[in-house]
């Protein structure tokens, strides 16, 4: 059964809403049970704001299969991993980055994204990484992390950061690709708390430089409410999304135990969330979106694991096909997508 068959046949009846419905077919498993294989070296349908996974998630795949298990799993693309421990290793990104990216497009999905470590224009991997994402079509990438310590102010530090994302800008623009700074929820990383991202940003140019905003990490730092005034502020600056889907989205009682499951730190609620993608939608945002998938019973696919223990391949596409659908549809409902 390809995936037209699939939604042909099972069309919701007008008593459900199409959020209710593709909810209860994701949890059902019914989504996993098709084989897309036959998508596999097409290109899939584009849409205006992209869903890729994040590629950490497959180490224990090589390029080929793990663009090949992207495609199966119906993601828009792919986010590589360069650095230190990812798919591509900064020091062969000029060769091994090439390579990935033309799996990923084999399999006709996208690579319009790569996280990096990288923190400063000066650093002998930089400019490299930078020119060669550029030339293979990557438009977005992740900055690495820069750090509070004991010895300095943090004024002091803010300072210095500003310079290198000053210098970064500069390179981004030369090669006209967007960097974006993550929030963490670490005390000591640079822009855990969002304001202080935005005072080293505000005064540079939004066409090269921003926030990749993570609604889980924005969540665990400020759950009281302040998390939505810090997605506010930093909306118009982000140019990339990533939201961590959670296990419990497969659970029929999803939307009355994710706060009783005992993982609340970084789980926001369907509604919470929708909110969010409405927030974006106000600010003509167009991706893309990196999934994360960071809770238990992945076999080590949700810490990057070179090997898969305790489950399957198969295993693993189901619960990722079950949040996709799940994510979409709340994207969907948000006009987003």
């Amino acid at each position: 059964m390809n995936k037209r068959q699939l939604v042909s046949e099972v069309t919701p009846s007008k008593s459900l809403t199409r959020r209710k419905f593709l909810i209860g077919l994701a949890a059902s498993g019914a989504v996993t049970n098709f084989n897309p294989s036959g998508l596999i070296g097409k290109k899939q349908t584009t849409r205006r704001v992209s869903v890729c996974i994040f590629s950490k998630h497959l180490q224990w795949l090589g390029y080929e299969g793990m663009a090949e298990t992207a495609a199966e799993g119906v993601f828009d693309g792919v986010v590589w991993t360069v650095g230190p421990g990812g798919h591509v290793l900064p020091e062969r990104a000029e060769d091994d980055l090439s390579t990935a990216v033309n799996a990923v497009k084999k399999v006709g999905i996208e690579i319009s994204m790569m996280t990096s470590r990288i923190t400063d224009p000066d650093d002998q991997n930089t400019e490299k990484i930078l020119r060669t994402a550029s030339k293979l079509g990557i438009t977005h990438y992740r900055f690495g992390y820069w750090y509070y310590d004991e010895k300095t102010s943090i004024l002091d530090k803010l300072k210095e950061v500003k310079l290198k994302m000053r210098g970064l800008a500069e390179m981004n623009k030369k090669y006209g690709i967007f960097g974006g700074n993550q929030n963490h929820t670490r005390e000591r990383y640079v822009g855990a708390s969002i304001w202080d991202t935005w005072e080293l940003i505000r005064d540079l140019d939004p066409k090269w430089i921003g926030f990749q905003f993570d609604t889980g990490n924005a969540f665990a730092e400020g759950a009281g409410g302040s998390w939505k005034t810090n997605a506010r502020l930093a909306a118009a600056r982000t140019k990339i999304g990533a939201v961590k889907t959670q296990g419990v989205w497969g659970d029929p009682e999803w939307k009355k135990n994710i706060r009783k499951s005992g993982k609340s730190g970084k789980i926001l609620t369907p509604d919470e969330l929708i909110w969010y993608f409405r927030l974006l939608k106000k600010t003509g945002f167009s991706g893309p979106i990196s999934t994360h998938y960071e809770f238990p019973g992945l076999g080590g696919a949700e810490t990057g694991k070179k090997v898969l223990t305790g489950t399957t391949k198969k295993e693993v596409l189901k619960t990722l096909r079950r949040n996709l659908i799940i994510l979409r549809e709340m994207l969907s409902e948000a006009e987003l997508i």
